[in-house]
């Protein structure tokens, strides 16, 4: 299998038959310390060496703590991919991100639309991917309000949207594997995957596949160690 293949983006495209999609949300679920930000950050940063524009959102994080993370995943998808050309591949990551951060409690989804329309007006940015890390902190707490909201933003923005929930071992989940947190918004998520640890690797269980079953004879890991997605 070419080294190619195993970039975050392929393998994703592969496993969702295209990806996750425009006006979509998808929800990466795991336990704390599991990787899941590390997970969505090499998912935007693999779009953004293709020369897409992504758009990183974070709550409670300064823009420096999120560039340094940003360039730790990198350096570790380049060493894992081999590639070389670090000058170019940071370039094209610069171009085509941007990291907006919500600090002292003060995001929302109508602000989140406002960041939006304004990069889009005055800075000409439309991003293809936005990932939002450390919000919701709990889905107990969040609204059916908010996803809807979010989930028109992705519509009207031309956009698919990548969040994060936090499971326990304590976590009821119904038959197919879909936590009790995500279920009352279940029509509202188009995609849910799950992590679970092993030994040194993180095995990725899709929970929920846009309309279908999920795919089946798709086997994946996460390295936290190289911040790579592959197949086993």
């Amino acid at each position: 299998m070419s080294i190619d293949a195993n970039r975050p983006l392929r393998v994703l495209d592969k496993a969702l038959s295209g990806g996750l999609g425009v006006g979509n949300l998808g929800v990466i679920c795991a336990r704390h310390g599991t990787g899941k930000v590390a997970v969505l950050m090499s998912i935007a940063i693999d779009k953004a060496m293709d020369q897409k524009p992504v758009l990183h959102v974070t709550v409670g994080d300064s823009v420096a703590d999120v560039r340094a993370y940003r360039d730790e995943v990198l350096e570790e998808i380049e060493k894992s991919l081999g590639i070389e050309d670090h000058l170019t591949t940071m370039t094209n990551v610069e171009r085509h991100s941007r990291i907006h951060t919500y600090r002292g409690g003060t995001f929302s989804i109508e602000r989140l639309r406002q960041t939006l329309a304004f990069a889009k007006e005055h800075a000409e940015f439309s991003p293809e991917l936005i990932e939002i890390a450390h919000w919701p902190e709990d889905f107990s707490e969040v609204s059916r309000e908010d996803l809807e909201g979010l989930k028109t933003i992705a519509t009207d923005f031309g956009c698919e949207v990548w969040l994060t929930a936090h499971t326990s071992r304590e976590t009821e989940v119904d038959a197919s594997g879909l936590p009790a947190v995500l279920a009352p918004f279940a029509e509202l998520l188009s995609v849910v995957i799950s992590m679970e640890p092993e030994a040194r690797r993180v095995l990725l269980k899709f929970v929920k596949v846009h309309d279908g079953a999920p795919p089946a004879g798709i086997n994946l890991d996460f390295d936290p160690r190289r911040m790579l997605l592959r197949w086993r």
